[in-house]
């Protein structure tokens, strides 16, 4: 790195980028240029607006060293959004951290499909297992702010994130419940017109093979069992029931689990089973509907 103080913003982006591809191999950091930025401007560097004024400014030895530390922890591994402490989510800004699941693009499909199949009910009730950080049930309660939402997370370091994240967007429409979504609590009643979840779908043995980053976001919102499937079968013989009638249920599952979750959903009974694809062009979301009379139930 050039001498402290005679470096400018530019020069030290142009290296901090190098940095990243140099010491994160064999792993590289695939987004080194845009992590490289972020950082940098978390230590007090010019944003994205003020750069290109800014780019051959000196930068101040104290701020030098700020994002020399950043970069670091970025280089071990660490994820950006952990280093950075939040992330972006369907516009909104959401703490995050140590203990709970980066919240990701292709999970805004989930929220967007929940909000607008429920434009129609707008004093609705909903469900989200697996809640992590909350960036779904906020995301749907700032667009539906009358629905009534409840959220149940098992892990005691996300649902710090998931009470934060829904005092900090003032989504007093979200009630957390702390449980296992195996094993709901008896609060968690319906009927919903809508239960929403993002559960852990990597299978067992893949997790050693995660990126490296990946693997610093915690098991318990990753592991989804042997096949990957775990908790889409033990939510098959519990949330179905839980639904009003023409009621949504919508899962986010891995790109190869489509197939077998939507037969798992036609096993419950439920209609129109679809399966969606996200902004990636992979299939992402499977969704199903209640009968719209519980007369009407397929039993298997």
């Amino acid at each position: 790195m050039p001498t402290a103080g005679k470096a400018s913003w530019r020069e030290l982006l142009r290296q901090g980028e190098h940095l990243l591809r140099r010491r994160a191999r064999p792993d590289p950091c695939e987004d080194a240029g845009t992590d490289a930025f972020l950082l940098m401007q978390a230590a007090g560097g010019p944003d994205r607006s003020h750069y290109p004024l800014q780019k051959n400014d000196p930068c101040p030895p104290a701020l030098r060293e700020k994002y020399l530390s950043l970069l670091r922890r970025r280089a071990t591994g660490e994820p950006v959004q952990y280093i950075l402490g939040e992330w972006e989510f369907m516009g909104l800004d959401f703490k995050v951290g140590p203990g709970v699941l980066i919240p990701r693009p292709e999970t805004e499909q989930l929220a967007e499909q929940a909000i607008e199949s429920l434009r129609g009910r707008p004093k609705c009730r909903v469900l989200e297992l697996c809640g992590g950080s909350g960036c779904i049930a906020v995301s749907v309660a700032k667009a539906l702010p009358a629905a009534d939402i409840t959220v149940l997370e098992l892990s005691p370091d996300a649902m710090r994130y998931l009470r934060e994240n829904i005092a900090r967007h003032g989504a007093e429409n979200v009630t957390a419940i702390q449980g296992d979504a195996l094993c709901p609590p008896p609060e968690i009643a319906g009927p919903y017109d809508a239960i929403l979840s993002n559960p852990p779908y990597i299978a067992s043995g893949e997790l050693a093979h995660l990126q490296k980053e990946v693997q610093k976001e915690p098991v318990m919102a990753l592991d989804g069992g042997g096949d990957g499937l775990k908790f889409y079968r033990g939510f098959n013989t519990i949330y179905p029931k839980m639904l009003a009638p023409g009621g949504l249920l919508l899962y986010e599952t891995g790109e190869e689990q489509g197939e077998a979750v939507a037969a798992l959903l036609q096993k419950a009974g439920l209609r129109e089973v679809r399966i969606l694809r996200d902004v990636y062009g992979q299939p992402r979301i499977v969704l199903g509907y209640a009968p719209e009379s519980p007369s009407k139930t397929v039993k298997k």
